[in-house]
C-alpha cells in the first residue's frame, strides 16, 4: 500500500519532469526575479519537518 507521502513525492517528481520537459523544448522560460519583484515577493520561510 502507498502511503500519501508517497503519493505527494510521486506528484512532485512528475510534475518537475514536466517543467523540465517544458524548458527544454522552449515553451518555458525560467528567469531571475527582478530587485523590483524581490520587493514584492521575499522569499519565504522553507517549511520542514
Amino acid at each position: 500500500m502507498i502511503t500519501q507521502a508517497e503519493r505527494a513525492a510521486e506528484k512532485r517528481r512528475a510534475k518537475l519532469e514536466e517543467i523540465k520537459r517544458q524548458v527544454k523544448d522552449g515553451s518555458l522560460k525560467i528567469r531571475k526575479m527582478t530587485a523590483q519583484e524581490r520587493r514584492r515577493f521575499p522569499p519565504r520561510p522553507r517549511g520542514g519537518s
